[in-house]
């Protein structure tokens, strides 16, 4: 089983240019261990991440899962389980969490999604865990399993304070230009009202 390759990755909060640069540099690296190895046949590296930026109490949470075969060969038979979004603190909004594939082709990639509700109090700190892979991955038939990559221990967070943090504040902006507005609109003021009392004086 080539369950090494499969390396605990979080990426919450992560830019997705990072993640991009950050799978590519671990499928060459993986590439170039099997090689090294003289290992064939066809293996995959799985991830899953969290999609938001935060995570909400009672608001739609999304999960990516990542399956890219690094080896050489086509895998088939491939299974997705993430059996820890099934029960609670989770209600499944969309998509499901047990998804299969017919085949990999080697150096591709697939992906899926699912949506779910968390029910955990805001304030706490909940630990995701990982799904799990199985899949043929050479000629003999043989199974293999992996796990994916989990994003480890985050922190929930309130509706309020997430709308506290993500609104744009119009409220906010418009006292400030106004009591900004205030000390600067009196000096002009005087200063208009003493030019227009000068050019009157001159025009006399």
């Amino acid at each position: 089983p080539l369950s090494w390759c499969v390396r605990t990755i979080p990426l919450v909060k992560m830019q997705s240019s990072i993640a991009v640069v950050l799978s590519l540099g671990l499928c060459l690296c993986s590439r170039i261990a099997l090689a090294d190895e003289g290992v064939t046949g066809g293996y995959l590296l799985a991830t899953k991440e969290i999609a938001n930026t935060e995570v909400v109490s009672g608001r739609d949470l999304s999960f990516k899962y990542t399956l890219v075969n690094v080896g050489d060969s086509d895998v088939t038979d491939v299974t997705l389980v993430d059996e820890s979004l099934n029960n609670d603190p989770f209600k499944v909004v969309h998509g499901a969490t047990s998804v299969s594939f017919g085949v990999i082709p080697a150096g591709s990639n697939v992906t899926h999604g699912v949506v779910v509700k968390p029910l955990i109090s805001a304030g706490e700190y909940y630990s995701f865990g990982s799904a799990r892979v199985t899949y043929v991955g050479g000629d003999d038939g043989a199974v293999q399993k992996a796990t994916t990559s989990n994003p480890g221990v985050v922190e929930v967070v309130s509706y309020e304070d997430f709308a506290r943090a993500t609104s744009p504040h119009f409220a906010e902006w418009a006292t400030f230009t106004v009591l900004c507005a205030i000390p600067l609109g009196i000096p002009y003021y005087m200063y208009t009202n003493s030019v227009a009392s000068l050019a009157t004086k001159k025009s006399k």
